[in-house]
């Protein structure tokens, strides 16, 4: 039993790595380095309820500065030794196509174990209510 919680830690600290990383990549502009993350099946749901498939994403996000962003409240939940959930809070700021965007979502990704490398398969980012100011 100790193993099995010692391998689940493990994969948990694995998945957020990576998630910080993906975000890390975006902000540098390295869109290569972040598509190594993704599954050629790869499929997004914005906020908006806009659909992107990996191609899609990439290209949306050669139109989009991201300048700053905060990532807390991560949740693993593995489904299988491959497969996991990993949910998450972020805050950011973009420049998107000349617009200044905030950004305040719960993300949901899909990450799979294929060929011995965790890729993200899904992502399902929606808009958090705005802070109560009181």
């Amino acid at each position: 039993m100790g193993k099995q919680r010692t391998k689940d830690i493990s994969t948990t600290d694995t998945l957020i790595a990576c998630e910080h990383d993906t975000w890390r990549l975006i902000k540098r502009k390295d869109l290569n380095g972040f598509a190594g993350y993704l599954s050629e099946d790869f499929y997004d749901i914005f906020p908006d309820g806009e659909e992107r498939i990996k191609s899609e994403l990439l290209a949306f996000l050669r139109g989009a500065d991201l300048q700053d962003y905060a990532l807390s409240n991560f949740r693993v939940t593995m489904l299988t030794d491959d497969a996991a959930i990993v949910t998450y809070h972020v805050d950011a700021h973009a420049i998107i196509q000349g617009n200044e965007i905030s950004m305040r979502n719960f993300v949901t990704a899909g990450w799979a174990k294929r060929c011995g490398k965790w890729l993200n398969v899904s992502a399902v980012a929606s808009a958090q209510p705005p802070h109560d100011s009181k």
